[in-house]
């Protein structure tokens, strides 16, 4: 009676799986055409812009390619649980490519503000581009306690710093619109509204899951793992499962991740040049 439901689940998990890959091979194609755009339009920029703009796209490789391997290989870091199994789905690498992915999107956004503060002469627009990178450098740390010691305040911490580097970049775009019109200010504009929606997104469903999840560990007396114990298990531990409810909610946020994050990535390559302010 209930192997009808259990298949009809799996088959959820499988197609939700071929989805993310399918989703993966889109964004190379996405990321090549964007590329062969961005070389058409190189040449009638300075040299401070085409900087600005390689450097757009070199960080969108990495983060492309990065999101690609997570959704060929999907994993649950603390869970340590895979849909491959295999070495090459251990969280020591996965959280690696993370990390290295992670770090370059959140260096286009510091890029993007940068490129406005440099144009629009704006003091504090220059000075917050500063901080998004480092910011996320230390949720990385966080990010990775977690995953080592299977401690989900970790990752509560970590959310809660990218909500942190998200907020001030809204704040630059804020800052920046009234230099702009046109195309840049609906840049700008859009980038805000994206901005606030992932802000609230990330306190009301992520970080609050991780810190329910935290929570009921906390009731329930889990010993979590020394650094140690940690580091070991993370290389070398990984448990298969193809089960719907084991991946539930990374279904939710990995879809979101790596589809329409991506898009924003591989766009900033080609986003409205603002070193196009306007007169007065």
């Amino acid at each position: 009676m209930d192997t009808f439901p259990i298949l009809t689940l799996w088959v959820t998990v499988m197609a939700w799986w071929t989805g993310l890959c399918l989703v993966a091979c889109f964004n190379l194609c996405l990321l090549f055409f964007s590329y062969q755009k961005l070389k058409k339009k190189l040449p009638a920029m300075g040299a401070e812009l085409a900087k600005l703009r390689k450097g757009q796209f070199g960080f969108a490789t990495l983060y492309t390619l990065g999101c690609g391997f997570r959704s060929i290989l999907p994993r649950g870091d603390i869970r340590r649980i895979v849909l491959v199994d295999s070495w090459i789905s251990s969280v020591v690498i996965g959280r690696s490519v993370a990390t290295i992915a992670e770090l370059s999107f959140v260096a286009q956004w510091s890029l993007m503000l940068h490129e406005a503060g440099i144009y629009t002469k704006n003091k504090v627009i220059q000075r917050l581009a500063k901080l998004p990178v480092p910011i996320i450098i230390v949720a990385e740390i966080f990010s990775w306690y977690a995953c080592i010691t299977t401690n989900y305040i970790g990752t509560a911490i970590e959310e809660s710093l990218w909500a942190v580097a998200a907020a001030i970049t809204v704040y630059g775009c804020y800052l920046a619109r009234p230099y702009y019109e046109k195309a840049q200010r609906t840049f700008l504009n859009v980038g805000m509204l994206l901005g606030i929606g992932y802000i609230i997104y990330m306190i009301f469903v992520d970080i609050a899951t991780y810190i329910t999840n935290w929570m009921a560990a906390e009731a329930a007396g889990k010993t979590y793992l020394s650094i140690a114990e940690g580091l070991k298990e993370v290389c070398f531990t990984w448990h298969l499962t193809h089960v719907y409810s084991d991946w539930e909610y990374e279904m939710i946020w990995m879809s979101l991740y790596f589809s329409v994050a991506v898009w924003i990535s591989i766009y900033l390559m080609n986003a409205p040049r603002l070193d196009q302010v306007k007169e007065g």
